[in-house]
């Protein structure tokens, strides 16, 4: 004889003790533990690439002080730079610590396109310094300062013939300290040689 055995439904309750409602649960606590740790992942991530892009943007806008600087040092003459200009942010001894300077009073706003009052249109102020390589004030020579030797070469003729004149000429090196502060309180400090 053969027994079938029938699960009415109060025999079926009777055999069900919730291991599969445990289960479950622990699968839910872990998959809301891993959303947890993806959201705070991108949040971390979201704001490093912000944290990048506005040091960019300060380096990007440090170039407006760098190009102010050589503007202002084509208009002098070079008897006027053998002594500190320090109202203009010029030291014509390079004996003090540049990011000193260029955090003190006398640094020098940017000017240019799309430069207001030193801010540019990203919201960067833009301060300056220039700094002579000398060890003292003067007349720049090779003995306290640091020069940059410029050749040019001409040509003339002599006796119907091109005669190649060469012209050497020594220049102080300058170093333009440039802060860049932006927001979230993002500061950059670069620093460029010109001759």
């Amino acid at each position: 004889m053969i027994n079938i055995h029938l699960f009415t439904p109060a025999k079926l309750n009777k055999t069900q003790k919730g291991v599969v409602l445990f289960f479950s649960l622990i699968a839910l606590v872990v998959m809301s533990l891993a959303a947890v740790a993806l959201i705070r992942s991108v949040d971390t991530t979201s704001l490093i690439a912000g944290n990048l892009s506005f040091r960019r943007s300060a380096t990007i806008s440090a170039d407006s002080g760098t190009e102010t600087a050589m503007a202002w040092l084509k208009t002098k003459n070079n008897n006027l730079l053998v002594n500190n200009i320090t109202a203009d942010g010029y030291y014509a001894v390079n004996t003090a610590n540049a990011k000193t300077l260029v955090n003190g009073a006398t640094a020098r706003l940017a000017t240019g396109t799309g430069i207001t009052a030193g801010v540019d249109n990203s919201g960067n102020t833009i301060t300056y310094i220039i700094q002579r390589m000398c060890s003292s004030t003067g007349v720049a020579d090779e003995y306290k300062c640091l020069l940059s030797t410029n050749a040019s070469a001409q040509s003339s003729k002599q006796a119907g013939k091109p005669i190649p004149i060469v012209t050497i000429s020594k220049t102080p090196v300058y170093r333009v300290t440039v802060k860049v502060a932006g927001p979230k309180n993002t500061v950059s400090y670069i620093q460029a040689f010109l001759s």
